[in-house]
């Protein structure tokens, strides 16, 4: 039975191929849908922009290609067996990035779980399928069924040998893109609107309906969309044996038998066809215990239902319940470093405001204005019963680690972190980083996953399907487990934005290194000395990332970069790292007992060596081998 729930839900569903003729368009319309069957409010989206403006209690993520890209509580769909993404990392990242997993098979709760065994991520796994919402049973006509396959064969064709023995069969209508069944001569008759509900009329009106699936998502128990659709419409399933559909349908459809014979299944499929038309009250029997089972158990009514109360466990564990915005009594735990003078007012209230929404937080900011800022002295009257606030002079040196040495010398909280001007962090940023720390005192630096946020408001940076009509200007930028071998690499990762660490590291920091870029990677590669660093596996924040040439800083970062590596290098020279890695080590190609006098030669001596190399693979001069494989174990070692 559905859930009764009082409370109206705002839920955005986030469908990367919006406006495209494919399944997720018409589940997306199915579950806004059930959404409205439930009286809750529910929208498709295709961007963060679309979400943002509808402010949503959660979203739901129909597909992998997207990764959480807003502040609010994002769930992602796992009804894809594994072997469909677990190859690539980017969307590993992406469903590491949910809030919460609605997943569709026993197997896909395992893999979530050995995914999220290491980390401290609060979430929650809850059942979903690729169903339908409820409409009224309505028993189909059985006097001269017909059987219906609905198909897009988005990966190629498939089952195209059966298809071509069903395509022979008086009864068979099949129904999907021209491109796709090209191939049929006889029961090819068109496509169907993807609009979540013809298909059901469809199916209702042949009274039979074929369900087939990938090989892969049998094995990982993933039931497809087709025998919700087909049960739901009451028309009778045909299916493959699949693990799902027999523990939840039971004998209430009907089973074919597992065999590679094209002919053997096509003759089965056709005496079922034939039972059904002369055992029509047993046919209409099975119809209704399927339907019956599908609109109390796995109608996307009931399945919705069940993810309130797990959205509302989760909203409290992870601060996305509302903000009373009022300030904790007591010292602040917190500090925030928030250099001014580049962005200008609005980008500096965006900013503030983010710090001022942290629920049952104690935070303060420390300004360090290292230009001028009109208007700077009235803003921050707005914030003078919301959280303390001191303003702190900074030279304009042209140095960017000036001012962030200025900020760092007037921390006195526990706690301190970063926050530029245009950047900003979700409403449960500190709660999460600071519970990590406050309960793990083996590491003094906890950070979260960034978004990263096109300044200019107009540049594409999706790669989904559907981002040429729907402009994606968000990315998940920074999403990193702790790699010290990257940082000592000089490969910053971590987002200046998205850590928190405890102040008693920077007691001893040390004077201002003078840097024109990259001091924040000299400061965690410092903390990396003294710290073990945690990641939340959370998106908490999300940095603004601009393109103006006419902007100083980056038409100059290109130099100013290399300039400020090289100090940091020469800074950091010969000191080892928690793990016995120097810098010089991680970003020297040659071996250690190699000089830097002794580089440039030895690149001339390997380029020689190689010469010689293959004039001697073209001798007959066996007696040379020797010779020839202790060069070769030179070069080895002089390219490490």
């Amino acid at each position: 039975m559905i859930v009764e729930e009082s409370k109206i839900l705002r839920v955005a569903i986030s469908n990367s191929f919006a406006g495209q003729e494919v399944a997720e368009t018409g589940l997306s319309i199915r579950i806004h849908q059930a959404a409205r069957n439930l009286g809750w409010e529910a929208v498709e989206v295709a961007s963060s922009a679309e979400i943002n403006r509808f402010s949503p209690d959660f979203v739901i993520a129909l597909h992998f290609f997207t990764p959480k890209l807003t502040g609010h509580a994002t769930y992602g769909c796992m009804w894809n067996p594994p072997s469909f993404f677990e190859q690539e990392d980017r969307y590993i990242k992406n469903i590491l990035s949910y809030d919460g997993y609605l997943s569709s098979s026993d197997h896909l709760n395992t893999w979530l779980r050995d995914l999220l065994y290491r980390t401290r991520k609060k979430h929650f796994i809850a059942p979903f399928y690729t169903s339908c919402h409820r409409i009224p049973y309505q028993p189909p006509d059985l006097t001269d069924p017909r059987l219906l396959y609905a198909g897009t064969n988005w990966d190629g064709p498939r089952y195209q040998e059966l298809f071509r023995e069903l395509d022979a069969e008086p009864y068979v209508d099949i129904y999907g893109g021209e491109a796709a069944w090209s191939y049929l001569k006889h029961s090819y008759r068109g496509l169907l609107p993807f609009d979540g509900s013809s298909i059901l009329t469809a199916l209702n009106r042949a009274g039979v309906g074929l369900c087939l699936h990938k090989e892969e998502h049998i094995r990982c128990a993933t039931p497809s969309l087709r025998i919700f659709e087909i049960v739901a419409s009451g028309a009778i399933a045909i299916c493959q044996e699949h693990p799902f559909i027999r523990e939840a349908f039971g004998d209430n459809v009907l089973y074919l038998d597992s065999t590679p014979d094209i002919d053997g299944t096509t003759r089965q499929i056709s005496e079922y066809v034939d039972w059904i038309t002369t055992n029509q009250e047993a046919a209409l029997k099975m119809s209704r215990r399927a339907y019956d089972i599908f609109a109390e158990s796995y109608s996307l009514e009931v399945l919705l239902s069940g993810i309130a109360p797990y959205h509302q466990k989760l909203s409290g564990a992870k601060g996305f319940l509302p903000n009373s915005a009022v300030q904790q009594p007591g010292a602040p735990r917190v500090q925030f470093i928030v250099r001014v003078g580049d962005k200008g007012i609005d980008a500096l209230e965006r900013t503030l405001d983010s710090i001022a929404n942290q629920p049952d937080a104690r935070v303060a900011a420390i300004i360090i204005k290292y230009r001028e800022v009109p208007g700077l002295s009235q803003l921050l009257k707005k914030y003078e019963n919301r959280f303390p606030v001191k303003t702190v002079g900074s030279p304009g040196s042209g140095f960017r680690s000036t001012s962030l040495w200025d900020g760092l010398k007037g921390v006195s909280a526990e706690y301190f972190a970063i926050l530029d001007e245009g950047d900003l962090i979700y409403h449960n940023h500190v709660s999460l980083l600071v519970d990590l720390l406050d309960n793990l005192a083996c590491y003094g630096v906890a950070y979260s996953g960034a978004i990263r946020i096109s300044e200019a408001g107009n540049e594409v940076v999706s790669t989904n399907p559907g981002s040429q009509k729907h402009p994606e200007i968000a990315t998940l930028a920074h999403f990193e487990p702790f790699d010290q071998n990257r940082l000592v690499a000089l490969d910053n990762f971590i987002a200046t934005n998205s850590f928190v660490a405890r102040s008693a590291l920077i007691q001893d920091i040390g004077d201002d290194p003078q840097l024109k870029m990259e001091e924040v990677l000299f400061l965690l590669l410092t903390l990396t000395l003294k710290t073990d660093f945690i990641f939340s596996y959370d998106v908490t924040c999300e940095v603004s990332h601009r393109h103006s040439e006419r902007d100083e800083i980056v038409a100059e970062e290109g130099p100013h970069r290399e300039q400020s590596l090289a100090r940091i290098k020469r800074i950091f020279w010969r000191q080892g790292f928690p793990f016995k890695r120097t810098i010089e080590e991680a970003n020297n190609p040659f071996p250690a007992q190699l000089t830097t006098a002794q580089k440039s030669s030895t690149d001339r001596e390997v380029a020689r060596l190689k010469t010689v190399i293959t004039l001697m693979e073209e001798s007959k001069f066996w007696k040379l081998r020797k010779i020839w494989f202790r060069i070769k174990r030179y070069i080895n070692l002089a390219h490490g």
